[in-house]
């Protein structure tokens, strides 16, 4: 079986979730660092606090049965804050590929190659510049897996996420393109191609277009033809930003045709609210307020943000929460936390924090469950989705023997 949900490690205590629920369930699991999270050591690694080589090693000393995939998420160009000086595109694509090879050297399994974003400051790039420079890295990456003698699998994206679906005609033009420059530079198909399939995220909410019950329907049928027109080219869709959905919401995007799902920053506020109500149960109302005030004073929120915005400063610390965990006062409101559970015998933080974000995580599962599917594999008329990725298999087992 084949992981079909990827979890973004938006923070440590996510990570050991994941491994938990993957171990408790044996359910295999994506875990889809993006390289702000993780990154090689010469960019200074991620808020995380981990390079690219101690987050895998951090994995595997947890996982001896390989249920857990590394997987890279947004890596691309400019997509870690040390190439925002970079102002040359070929400087960005050398500087994005060497993360990739740390990547591969550290043996992950999935490489998702997003190339959407331009130089921060100027906004996202053209449909052709990005499709142009996606075959470029991918191609580039194709030789230094084959240099390498490493089995790895693709995920492509050549445009931010939106609240719409695509228009199917430009999506499978657009798609077209990009795997006939693919095939002409002799690598294997990508595994996932990800689509506009009406989710996206902002603020503490699921604002996309499918989570408008009177819009619903007529997204998941722009959805189902998305997923054919992958399937069609032996590639499989995979849907970003499916946070904050009901299991059946998620459900029905995955009999709709989606192969795969990504959640990330519904975990980070997760713990962030579970810490809020360890912080007011152990009566450390200072530390509570520490908290809020580190986390919105870090200004990570904004980018969460919907134009027309009326969130409160609590709710925009909420949001930015798992971004200062990491840091020294987060770390010692924490540990203030912890001492006062351990004083009154309680369960450690650590241990409440990871049992909230693991009930997420397995919700998302119940919605795989209950979508019947065969051996993880989509079929389209004389063709396996698996038989037309190049590799797959090979680079499944690759991975999960690497573990």
């Amino acid at each position: 079986m084949e992981p079909v949900v990827g979890i973004g490690p938006v923070s440590r205590t996510t990570v050991d979730a994941a491994l938990a629920v993957a171990r408790r369930t044996r359910t295999p699991l994506m875990l889809i660092p993006s390289r702000r999270q993780v990154d090689a050591a010469e960019f200074g690694g991620g808020y995380l606090g981990w390079t690219t080589e101690e987050f895998a090693a951090y994995v595997r000393a947890r996982d001896p049965h390989g249920l857990t995939m590394l997987c890279r998420d947004h890596g691309g160009p400019w997509m870690h804050t040390a190439e925002a000086r970079l102002a040359d595109p070929d400087e960005a694509l050398d500087s994005c590929l060497r993360s990739f090879t740390a990547d591969l050297d550290a043996g992950f399994g999935l490489l998702h190659i997003d190339t959407s974003e331009g130089r921060p400051g100027t906004g996202p790039v053209s449909a052709r510049t990005a499709a142009a420079r996606l075959v470029e890295l991918y191609a580039r990456c194709h030789a230094e897996a084959t240099a390498r003698g490493s089995q790895v699998a693709y995920e492509i994206g050549f445009e931010p996420q939106d609240v719409s679906t695509n228009d199917p005609d430009e999506f499978k033009a657009a798609l077209r393109l990009v795997l006939e420059g693919v095939e002409a530079a002799g690598a294997p198909l990508p595994r996932y191609v990800v689509a506009q399939t009406g989710t996206k995220v902002a603020e503490l909410r699921n604002v996309g277009r499918f989570h408008d019950p009177q819009a619903r329907a007529e997204t998941l049928r722009q959805v189902s033809t998305l997923a054919a027109i992958c399937h069609q080219e032996g590639v499989r869709l995979k849907a970003h930003n499916c946070d904050y959905l009901t299991t059946e919401e998620t459900a029905s995007l995955l009999r709709a045709g989606v192969d795969a799902f990504n959640v990330a920053p519904e975990y980070g506020v997760t713990e962030t609210r579970a810490l809020l109500r360890v912080l007011e149960e152990m009566e450390l109302g200072a530390a509570k307020e520490d908290f809020l005030r580190l986390a919105h004073d870090s200004g990570k929120w904004r980018k969460w943000m919907l134009e027309a915005t009326d969130a409160t400063d609590v709710e925009r610390a909420v949001i930015a929460g798992h971004y200062v965990f990491g840091t020294p006062e987060g770390l010692r409101i924490r540990d203030e936390a912890a001492r006062a559970l351990a004083r009154r015998g309680r369960p450690p933080l650590e241990t409440v924090l990871r049992e909230a974000v693991s009930e997420r995580i397995e919700a998302a599962l119940h919605a795989v469950a209950a979508v019947p599917r065969t051996a993880g594999t989509a079929m389209v008329p004389g063709r396996s989705v698996a038989a037309g990725a190049a590799g797959d298999a090979g680079a499944a087992g690759a991975a999960g023997a690497r573990r």
